[in-house]
């Protein structure tokens, strides 16, 4: 079996958070004949204990609620390490608190009622919520192997700087041994403008291969190292 269709074939724990026993119960029957593994939670405290203590895909956040209401359990579900993605499950039709759920970091909301369409937007808004947040860490892997191949990039080329500027001092120096030998005045010129030349080129690397942005050269630094 591959690693996708293991993970495809891999139960779905969902944490349910919500007073309604009732009505919890008929989620973990419905959607435990999708493959989810529900666990059940009767307020945010014991959701947050929940949380902390194990490890869920996904939360379902009912917000009318004894002691507090979903509203304000949310955001101390978001300040955890590494939280679930939460659909918001309330029974108001107010368009207010799905709003508000939304903005303290919901993934999606579905207004709860006892029929059976409720079990089955339920499971819809879970796998979506969970198809995004893989898309987001498949996303956020693929921006990490692109900043390592970057790095690795720029070493290298700080490397090839590195390797071509000892080169060319190495060639410099062995012009040196030559013009000591030279009695001509001529060649001597001619040696000292081609090391002079050289010596601006090593110049340039040692530049390249010393500078904090290997990805971008500043053409008037390098022309200007020429120059000089």
């Amino acid at each position: 079996m591959t690693t996708a269709a293991a993970a495809a074939s891999a139960p779905i724990r969902l944490l349910y958070i919500d007073d309604d026993r009732g009505l919890s119960r008929l989620v973990e029957k419905e959607l435990g004949r999708h493959g989810y593994v529900v666990t059940h939670a009767p307020d945010g405290d014991a959701g947050l204990e929940a949380l902390a203590a194990g490890d869920y895909d996904v939360c379902a956040l009912d917000h009318y609620m004894p002691g507090r209401d979903g509203l304000d359990v949310l955001p101390e579900i978001m300040a955890l390490p590494k939280p679930p993605p939460v659909v918001y499950v309330t029974g108001a039709q107010e368009g207010r608190i799905a709003v508000a759920a939304l903005r303290a970091g919901a993934a999606d909301y579905v207004i709860k009622d006892v029929s059976e369409d409720f079990t089955s937007l339920l499971r819809s808004a879970l796998e979506d919520a969970l198809l995004r947040r893989r898309l987001e860490r498949e996303n956020e892997a693929a921006q990490e192997q692109v900043r390592i191949a970057r790095d690795r990039a720029e070493a290298m080329l700080r490397e090839v700087n590195h390797r071509v500027g000892n080169s060319l001092q190495l060639v410099s120096s062995f012009i040196s041994l030559q013009q000591r030998q030279l009695a001509d005045e001529g060649a001597r010129a001619a040696l000292s403008e081609a090391k002079a030349r050289i010596e601006a080129v090593a110049h340039v690397h040692r530049r390249l291969y010393t500078s904090d942005e290997m990805g971008t050269v500043a053409m008037d630094e390098y022309l200007e190292g020429l120059i000089e």
